[in-house]
């Protein structure tokens, strides 16, 4: 039975026992997939500047000088941020989306008492790198065109392929066609659920803005992940039990040589 509460708590446990790691690893991934601190902290200041122009008060005016310097000096970024933009697409095919398999095999090597190596973030770039990139790529146009069409079916298909990274991070030999296939067949049902747990980080998520993505970077983005990771255990162990799946398909993550 589904048990989100009893997800976060695991997945906060094996985030706290792999710390740094699980930090690094987000924080790559944030960055890789355009979630910058630089997005964060922009946000935030025209935020505030919102909040100080409604407000009107006698120190409104101050206190809005001060986020006009704050806000000149994170445009200082913007040129980076722009040349990062420029190559997006690329880098999202070849390195990100690899990279998310990556760190989907970091957490699933993860436990409380285990600590998984930094070096499994490389699991996406060293075992069946083609099928990989192909997979991730499909996945993202079929959510693309769903979007495209309507918004629900699009953010409901998107939920279908909540799995399909964990699922090549268990074994990226599995033709891309099975893997799509089986993720849609292992959140049938639960895709509420996921959803559900998603919305349960959102104080987190706005805690993060506030703290200008200090909070996402070192606890929120890593406990998120590791949170997910507790999702698809339960979701592979269903399909394993109602025989959606065959143990040569998802063979498990024990730690290897790759």
């Amino acid at each position: 039975m589904w048990n989100h509460i009893q997800y976060k708590q695991t997945g906060k446990a094996v985030f706290l026992a792999n710390y740094w790691p699980a930090v690094g690893v987000s924080v790559i991934l944030t960055l890789l997939t355009g979630d910058s601190i630089t997005t964060r902290i922009n946000n935030a200041l025209e935020n505030l500047i919102d909040f100080f122009q409604a407000v009107q008060g006698p120190w409104s005016h101050h206190a809005m000088e001060l986020i006009y310097t704050l806000e000149h000096y994170a445009s200082l970024l913007a040129p980076y941020a722009i040349s990062l933009g420029l190559a997006g697409l690329v880098v999202s095919l070849l390195v990100a989306l690899p990279f998310e398999v990556g760190v989907n095999r970091f957490f699933l090597e993860s436990s409380p008492s285990q600590k998984a190596p930094f070096s499994r973030v490389a699991f996406g770039f060293n075992a069946n790198y083609g099928n990989v990139v192909l997979t991730q790529f499909l996945l993202w146009l079929y959510t693309l065109l769903w979007t495209l069409l309507f918004i629900i079916p699009g953010i409901i298909r998107s939920l279908g392929y909540f799995a399909a990274p964990f699922i090549l991070a268990e074994n990226p030999n599995l033709d891309h066609s099975r893997v799509i296939r089986l993720s849609l067949d292992m959140t049938y049902g639960f895709k509420w659920n996921i959803f559900y747990m998603s919305l349960s980080f959102l104080g987190w998520q706005i805690l993060s803005v506030l703290s200008l993505g200090i909070l996402g970077i070192f606890y929120v983005n890593p406990y998120y992940n590791a949170t997910k990771a507790e999702m698809y255990r339960f979701l592979r162990q269903n399909a394993l039990d109602k025989g959606l799946a065959t143990g040569e398909e998802l063979p498990g993550v024990a730690p290897s040589l790759l």
